[in-house]
């Protein structure tokens, strides 16, 4: 049994889930690679009413790129794309080991992509029951996978390889965490 995870199957973290991504699908250095504008202007928060600031209620992920469900591979690259970009151009020094307080983390935050909220347990009460879903729908497709720690995996990692894979996970997910079930 191997505990192979998608990349949006598992909530991400950081360059951990960029790892996955590029073994999916790919990427890299596109020059095109964020054409929104998010996160590309800074804003002043304006004081409240009593003088203080109105930033304390504020959501601090507002304007952070968002995965959906139905993003493709490509998509999502893109989004890493422009954060790993960031990074680089703020000075991060090493890939794997930036600390959540690192200057360059700091000032890329708005650029770090979101997974779909679905995709978090803390967010998504039918998690539990939506995850089986998923290991339904991907047996279906003929993938071997089921439900370890909470999460769904496939049972070796031979299933990656399976011809369309990557669309029968998008395809998947929509049915299972997007409530077509």
């Amino acid at each position: 049994m191997v505990n192979l995870f998608h990349r949006a199957a598992v909530p991400a973290v950081g360059v951990a889930c960029l790892v996955v991504l590029t073994a999916c699908g790919g990427g890299g250095g596109n020059d095109d690679a964020d054409k929104s504008g998010k996160g590309e202007v800074a804003s002043l928060d304006s004081p409240a009413a009593g003088g203080g600031s109105a930033s304390a209620s504020a959501d601090p992920d507002a304007d952070r790129p968002q995965i959906r469900l139905d993003s493709t591979n490509e998509e999502v690259n893109r989004m890493y794309d422009a954060w790993l970009a960031c990074l680089k151009e703020h000075g991060a020094a090493e890939k794997y080991k930036r600390k959540p307080n690192d200057p360059s983390v700091l000032a890329c935050k708005g650029k770090e992509p979101l997974d779909p909220p679905e995709l978090d347990p803390a967010k998504n009460p039918d998690y539990a029951d939506d995850t089986r879903a998923m290991v339904k729908c991907m047996k279906g497709h003929g993938i071997k996978a089921m439900v370890v720690n909470g999460q769904w995996g496939l049972e070796t990692g031979d299933e990656i390889n399976r011809p369309y894979y990557n669309e029968y996970v998008i395809d998947c997910q929509v049915k299972a965490f997007g409530g077509d079930k």
